[in-house]
């Protein structure tokens, strides 16, 4: 595993979401890589993100072919647009179907799949 990936998962250990950004051209980089992939310069940097956002598209997931998510089903699987302007694809959870809906404001939660830390959302609060 290289060391950019490293940060990534050690960062979430500690229940926080950190994405690498391009200063060149002022990207954000999701998932992490050696390389930028909207100008393919190898110069970025990492920061934090505050965590929140909304779901700019979503689905539900009644079969799930991942043995880790199986007993999850049905779940919600999201594109979810973070303040800063990323999109990630993240589960929405403690939220009921019926009140899903796109633009829904999210906010940032960690959660423990298979001995991993993964960045899921929850309604915000707030």
């Amino acid at each position: 595993m290289a060391s950019y990936n490293d940060f990534y998962w050690s960062k979430l250990e500690k229940g926080e979401l950190w994405l690498q950004f391009c200063p060149a051209c002022k990207e954000y980089i999701f998932y992490p890589r050696s390389i930028c992939p909207h100008c393919l310069m190898g110069d970025w940097e990492w920061q934090q993100l505050e965590g929140k956002g909304k779901i700019y598209s979503y689905t539900t997931i009644c079969v799930s072919s991942l043995p880790e998510f199986a007993n999850d089903v049905p779940y919600v699987y999201a594109i979810v647009e973070l303040n800063e302007g990323i999109r990630i694809p993240a589960n929405i959870l403690n939220c009921p179907l019926e009140q899903l809906r796109v633009e829904l404001p999210l906010e940032l939660m960690i959660v423990n799949k298979g001995g991993k830390k993964l960045p899921a959302f929850q309604p915000a609060k707030d």
